[in-house]
């Protein structure tokens, strides 16, 4: 094997070219390579149709929902599934391996990070520091089992040699901590993946750093999501509401009634949380979790870099009470025992003083709705806060006729994780690549890419570089 072919920058595509998650993407230059990002799209699994993720890896390679790359997966979960049936599978005669290979997880949402716990012992997997906080939070509330791969931490601006290329990490925004992009220095090209990223949160200007370091090292291919690209927001710009402004929506539903208020929020969203509970402070109420959710708020929030200083650490034994009621939901319950801070309180004590809680009710708990309308005052109409906590939609059947059964006010206050259509332009243009790539996306080729060279690859699609930068 010459030099010239050890060098060799190879780029294949395998997941999220069509669907919103589940990006896959193997790199390689010479005998390295790294896999971004090592979550699933929902597609064939939902609700009762679901696997584990031990030997429920085996239906998702089969399913094309997890990338067919050697070397990634525990080989106790795969048995006698092999290259031949891959093959198959996807239509290729044979796929790019590498000896050295690396994982990357770009935040902790579902799609970006369910393939841990299926990764053989020892991979290396790089995230941000402030990522795998949330994850280790995500595992002791029992919603994702742990991994065995070598979890390696990084920060904003670290540079990582890998012998033949480096990677360039860049935190951006989202709305999970520690979501981070990078750009890969290879010996002939830059590659810049945006990771998923908005300009309506807290931090809009880390966009505005990742811009300037791929104008910087001069990108050839940007790679960036497109989850709201759709023929209804090409014309128009979405408005979207600040992030800031969501737990401030919280609070004033808590003051305009005397009834209960229910929240859901994705968990995950600890910073979000940590909004929520000094928002529940100010409206003079506390804030009712299950247990589950408490564990995560808690194994998360006291490790997380970006909540340091965060006044809600200093109240939250004070604003927290922990719901004692018995384990029958099939949402997660807690895997590891974490000594929580918080006083415990009874359905009957929520239902005899409304006006004093807010209720954290994630959707698998969505039936305690009946238990706390029909005791206690119904003077004052409840009210249901929806921020983004599953479903992801304001328009769930069940979850409305819960809430219509017992005449519990909706109100829908969202903001996503995602840039606009015109915002992924500007990012794009900007940058000026040789050419981009736009995933994570139900319609990819709307894109507007301002006159930028644009390609959507199909899946399985394996370049070396030049020839996909050139092409």
């Amino acid at each position: 094997m010459n030099e010239q072919h050890q060098l060799e920058e190879r780029i294949t595509f395998y997941g999220g070219l069509t669907t919103i998650g589940g990006v896959h993407i193997l790199y390689s230059c010479g005998d390295t390579g790294i896999v971004f990002d090592l979550g699933m799209a929902r597609a064939f699994f939902k609700g009762e149709v679901s696997v584990r993720s031990d030997f429920g890896i085996r239906s998702s390679l089969l399913t094309r929902m997890a990338p067919p790359v050697w070397g990634l997966y525990d080989p106790a979960f795969l048995g006698d599934v092999g290259e031949a049936e891959l093959a198959q599978v996807w239509g290729r005669d044979h796929f790019p391996e590498v000896n050295n290979l690396h994982g990357f997880v770009s935040h902790i949402h579902q799609d970006h990070m369910a393939l841990l716990p299926s990764l053989r012992e020892g991979l290396p997997v790089w995230m941000h520091r402030d990522a795998y906080a949330v994850y280790e939070g995500v595992v002791a509330a029992g919603e994702y089992e742990g991994t065995k791969a070598d979890i390696r931490l990084i920060e904003d601006g670290q540079i990582v040699d890998f012998g033949t290329f480096r990677l360039e990490f860049i935190e951006v925004d989202h709305d999970s901590p520690g979501v981070t992009g990078f750009i890969i220095h290879g010996p002939q090209h830059k590659i810049a993946f945006t990771a998923d990223w908005r300009r309506h949160g807290r931090n809009s200007h880390r966009l505005d750093r990742f811009i300037e370091r791929c104008q910087s090292a001069e990108v050839d291919l940007l790679i960036t999501e497109g989850t709201r690209m759709r023929p209804d927001t090409l014309f128009r710009k979405p408005k979207d509401r600040l992030e800031v402004e969501v737990a401030v929506e919280c609070r004033r539903a808590m003051e305009d009634t005397e009834g209960l208020v229910y929240v859901n929020i994705l968990a995950r969203n600890v910073e979000r949380v940590a909004d929520l509970i000094i928002r529940t402070k100010e409206a003079g109420r506390q804030l009712v979790m299950d247990e589950s959710t408490a564990v995560l708020w808690k194994e998360a929030s006291t490790r997380l870099s970006v909540l340091a200083g965060h006044p809600a650490l200093d109240v939250d034994r004070d604003v927290i009470r922990l719901m004692s009621t018995p384990q029958w939901s099939k949402g997660p319950h807690p895997s590891k025992e974490v000594d929580l801070p918080y006083a415990p309180i009874t359905l009957n004590e929520i239902t005899a003083n409304k006006s004093s809680y807010a209720v954290y009710l994630t959707y698998p708990n969505t039936p305690l709705i009946a238990e706390m309308e029909t005791f206690g005052s119904r003077a004052s109409a409840s009210i249901y806060v929806h921020a983004d906590g599953n479903p992801l939609t304001p328009s769930d059947e069940t979850l409305l006729k819960w809430l219509t059964e017992f005449g519990v006010q909706y109100r829908y206050c969202a903001t996503g994780g995602h840039a606009s259509p015109q915002e992924i332009s500007e990012l794009t243009t900007r940058i000026s690549p040789k050419l981009v790539v736009p995933l994570h996306s139900l319609h990819p080729t709307l894109f507007n890419s301002g006159g930028i060279r644009k390609y959507c690859p199909a899946p399985g699609e394996s370049f070396e570089l030049s020839e996909l930068v050139g092409k």
